[in-house]
């Protein structure tokens, strides 16, 4: 965890995290935040133990192992670089979760950020970025599809765009194919909350990916919010990624603290 980085400062970005990234349904159990979407991603069907509890921590854990086993979901706990996780950590390790999916959670202001002008990528194509405010159908297809969205998940991936309600800045790169029609090549979107433009869902389409497209597209999100008087970026990347690390450290973020899962597999 980074220095001089505070629990309630942990507490904030995983807040805005969560608001992002709406769950299908929601409940509040003593501390902890249990999220369900039909078991479709992690971060939407995860238990994050955010908040101080009183209720023993076998007494919690049985219970929520119960509650997702009553809607088929595999219980994943969500936990964070900072102390206050460390008994939940070993006593789920003692029960066989396993530890996957380590995550940098990295933040940085936006005017501190290195936004590259387009002459300043000698050999790297340069796109129209189209930027608006919704999810059209056009690019919840597209975004699907370009994430590998499994097709049993897409209505549920749908629903969950529809449940953001914060502030958004929509990213799509469009080509015109040979048959005359449009494609989208590549996407992402900025979500606004508390002075804060939450990166996500940057995704381009293989044959496109090692020109620049990506930052490309981080880039115009971040220059949006600057427009719209928003000061702060954060972003989730995980550590296994390690194109996606070096781009965002070429541009400035820096990690704050890091998070990972707890499930059986």
């Amino acid at each position: 965890m980074a220095k001089n980085i505070s629990t309630n400062d942990i507490f904030f970005y995983e807040e805005l995290s969560i608001n992002a990234w709406p769950a299908l349904q929601t409940i509040i159990y003593d501390g902890w935040i249990l999220r369900m979407a039909e078991a479709y991603a992690n971060r939407a069907n995860s238990i994050s133990p955010i908040y101080p509890s009183k209720i023993s921590l076998e007494e919690k854990i049985k219970h929520c192992e119960e509650l997702y086993s009553a809607h088929n979901i595999p219980p994943a706990f969500k936990l964070c670089s900072y102390p206050e996780h460390k008994e939940l950590e070993e006593l789920l390790e003692k029960k066989g979760y396993s530890k996957i999916n380590p995550t940098s959670l990295q933040t940085c202001k936006i005017a501190d950020l290195y936004i590259r002008k387009r002459d300043e990528a000698p050999g790297k194509d340069s796109f129209n970025v189209v930027i608006s405010s919704g999810f059209t159908a056009a690019w919840q297809d597209a975004a699907a599809k370009l994430t590998g969205t499994d097709e049993k998940h897409i209505p549920v991936f749908k629903k969950i765009l529809a449940n953001i309600k914060q502030e958004k800045i929509i990213a799509h790169v469009e080509i015109t194919n040979p048959q005359g029609e449009c494609e989208i090549i590549g996407c992402g979107c900025g979500i606004i909350e508390r002075n804060n433009a939450g990166i996500y869902d940057i995704a381009v389409r293989e044959d496109y990916r090692r020109k620049g497209l990506g930052r490309q597209i981080v880039e115009c999100i971040l220059l949006e919010a600057k427009k719209r008087g928003v000061e702060n970026t954060y972003l989730q990347v995980m550590l296994n990624n390690e194109a996606a690390l070096n781009l965002y450290k070429s541009m400035g973020y820096t990690e704050i603290y890091k998070y990972w899962y707890r499930k059986k597999v």
